[in-house]
């Protein structure tokens, strides 16, 4: 019996040595089939284009994988310790491979004919890195070789940070600072407790168990998760039960991850991005910081969506496009946009794409023109029917009111005498003069219809022309982005806000249309402003082309110009009784009236060269007649006969006779009036 035990115990170990010699000689040779791992010591995850407004909150993200490559360093020590209590507590001790967990799975999977379970994080950075998803014993095999390779290779703070960084944790989120801004909406060191527990709970089943998906699931793990840590010591039993307690607010819900409704914005940065660094731009790990604000922008979201829903209570439900972009005149700098009535179901961007007719939106650079050309707010034009036979123009109203002010003509929108000033200063000086404020002179017809916005813009470019106006008369062309930078934080490049602008009108010309705006909103065709502020600076023009196919209201307030606009892409009317007034003109009125709080009323000192004469403004050398328009739209009026004493009629050579006050001096020259003593206001004057 002795000698069986021996020679039993003899061939159990003999078994055993050869067991362990074929084990041996199965990793030696394993080893050499294995990859390098050479590329992990250098290794960089593709880090998408993410994109943010001027205050840091991150609207946007694009690449094949939502990821934020985050150095150990910088990891907050709550998510490690979170991570490590969820999925392996013994990380630092252990050399890469947990053999005891090892044989307990085995004992467990006995049958299963694969071994599953016990997978410490190195193990897991080998399977993420270089091996497949099958469960079977020979990938169990490679694992276990190259996570004890990488564990002899790597020091452990890189290996963990490879994991935090490449782990797929749901939603399209790679690693832990993504998952963070997914789920949460926040960065990662600003998650609480509980948050962070949840996060460290999603490796285990990152599709089933994340918070967007099944939040009860996320809970039970995420309480597991306190539990390791309370046992581990990590937290105290008040933080366990106050992170139990909190309750957790997911914000990654379809596209509801991205606050601030800025797809729009996201969208075009995206574009500028892809410009300049080309595909590159989706894996470099590039940040682009725009010059949008995110609480700016939610007003702009809420003013369109306001007007969007009011015009489809009116009309059934229907839904038109609409289209908002606000900038700072003095900079160029957009602070909000937004491009159109939905971006999930038409991202064609209708504030900066769309070439749209403004209407008579363009009427004020037709009169800023002619300033230059003898006319004043207080000259008189003629509103009456054209004498042409190809075309015959009418009002909104399809009155005339004869003889009118251009202050009165440019509040009330009249059509006839912006038509009759164009004639008069010449198509070709009007087309290079509005030129001047960014407009596209291949989209201005050269014929007399230009005067009512037949032309076509963007709302952007629009925008930017009244900024002439509000800035004083210097032009700045609008920007987005302020800055981008790569994944290390160096920056690639910073927006140059200190160009000097460009004077294109004189600071007379702006002050002088400045004031003829005001009196749109106080006594013309923008009145409705005044249901929502009572500023004294706010200044712009309301703008319906032809059918009501287009809806538009252009103004601005100290520094801060705003465009809206309302339509279809189709071309169709907006409707009978819709005008600029009832459609843009609410949405544009809704979002300063907020963007305006708080801000100081900012008015036009008047400057050199102007001064008010018989009530209104006027440039100084035209008082007296001279190099100015004396009528426009009116017959010459008959040749006086020669006064018996000499004397010549009052004229002073450039055109008929200016109008005469009551005391005998010069008054305003009139546009279109014949000279007479007086100016009545007759309907169908000539």
């Amino acid at each position: 019996m002795k000698k069986i035990a021996i020679w039993t115990a003899t061939a159990f170990a003999g078994l055993a040595a050869a067991g362990v010699l074929l084990a041996g000689f199965a990793a030696v040779v394993s080893l050499r089939q294995l990859p390098s791992i050479d590329a992990l010591r250098d290794y960089r995850p593709d880090v998408p284009l993410r994109i943010f407004t001027s205050d840091n909150t991150l609207i946007g993200e694009f690449g094949t994988e939502h990821r934020e490559f985050i150095p150990i360093e910088h990891m907050p020590k709550r998510m490690t310790e979170a991570l490590l209590a969820a999925e392996d507590d013994q990380f630092y001790s252990h050399a890469g491979v947990d053999f005891a967990g090892l044989v307990r799975a085995a004992l467990a999977n006995i049958g299963e004919g694969y071994a599953q379970g016990a997978s410490t994080i190195t193990m897991q950075v080998a399977r993420n890195f270089y091996l497949s998803r099958e469960k079977t014993l020979s990938r169990k095999w490679y694992e276990i070789l190259l996570a004890w390779q990488i564990d002899r290779s790597l020091p452990k703070d890189r290996v963990l940070e490879l994991y935090m960084n490449q782990v797929y944790l749901g939603e399209h989120a790679y690693g832990f600072g993504s998952a963070a801004q997914v789920y949460f909406g926040k960065p990662l060191a600003d998650l609480s407790l509980a948050e962070t527990a949840m996060l460290a709970g999603l490796p285990k089943a990152p599709s089933t168990m994340n918070p967007a998906v099944n939040l009860p699931r996320a809970t039970r793990r995420q309480e597991y998760v306190l539990g390791r840590m309370l046992s581990l010591g990590m937290i105290t039993q008040d933080q366990y039960r106050d992170a139990r307690a909190e309750k957790i607010s997911v914000v990654a819900e379809g596209n509801g991850r991205y606050a601030g409704h800025a797809e729009y914005v996201a969208e075009l940065a995206r574009q500028l991005a892809h410009d300049r660094f080309g595909d590159e731009a989706y894996t470099r790990g590039i940040n682009v910081y725009t010059t949008v604000s995110s609480v700016r922008q939610t007003m702009a979201y809420d003013a369109v969506r306001a007007g969007i829903d009011k015009y489809g209570q009116r009309h059934g439900g229907t839904t038109p496009q609409a289209a908002l972009i606000s900038l700072d005149s003095q900079t160029g700098a957009i602070e909000a946009m937004i491009g159109g009535s939905d971006f999930q179901t038409n991202r064609f961007n209708h504030a900066t794409q769309a070439q749209r007719q403004p209407g008579s939106t363009f009427k004020p650079f037709i009169y800023s023109a002619a300033l230059e050309r003898g006319v004043s707010p207080g000259t008189l034009i003629n509103d009456a029917p054209l004498d042409d036979p190809k075309w015959n123009p009418s009002n909104d109203d399809d009155r005339f009111v004869g003889p009118i002010p251009v202050r009165e003509a440019l509040a009330e929108s009249r059509n006839l005498p912006a038509i009759r000033t164009l004639r008069e200063i010449g198509i070709p000086y009007a087309i290079d003069y509005a030129g001047k404020f960014g407009f596209s002179k291949s989209r201005l017809p050269p014929y007399l219809p230009m005067a009512l916005g037949t032309g076509t813009t963007s709302p952007m470019r629009l925008a930017a022309a009244y900024g002439v106006f509000a800035n004083h008369g210097y032009r700045v062309e609008p920007y987005l982005i302020q800055k981008i930078t790569d994944g290390e934080g160096n920056v690639l490049f910073q927006a140059d806000t200190a160009v000097a602008p460009t004077r294109v009108i004189s600071e007379r010309n702006a002050f002088v249309m400045d004031s003829l705006l005001h009196s749109v909103v106080d006594a013309g065709t923008g009145t409705a402003v005044r249901r929502y502020t009572r500023r004294q600076d706010v200044a712009g023009k309301t703008g319906t082309t032809n059918d009501s196919i287009d809806g538009w209201f252009a103004g601005y307030a100290g520094e801060i110009v705003t465009v809206a606009w309302m339509g279809f892409d189709d071309n169709r009317p907006l409707g009978k009784r819709e005008f600029g007034a009832t459609t843009a003109l609410p949405i544009w009125a809704a979002y300063m009236e907020g963007r305006l709080a708080g801000v100081p009323v900012s008015l036009f000192e008047a400057p050199s060269g102007v001064a008010r004469i018989n009530g209104d403004w006027t440039y100084t050398e035209y008082p007296e007649g001279v190099h100015a328009v004396a009528s426009i739209g009116f017959p010459p009026p008959a040749p006086a006969e020669a006064p018996l004493d000499g004397a010549t009629p009052a004229n002073d050579g450039f055109g008929p006779a200016a109008v005469r006050d009551g005391n005998g001096g010069a008054a305003t020259p009139a546009l279109g009036m014949p000279a007479t003593n007086s100016a009545p206001r007759g309907p169908g004057q000539l």
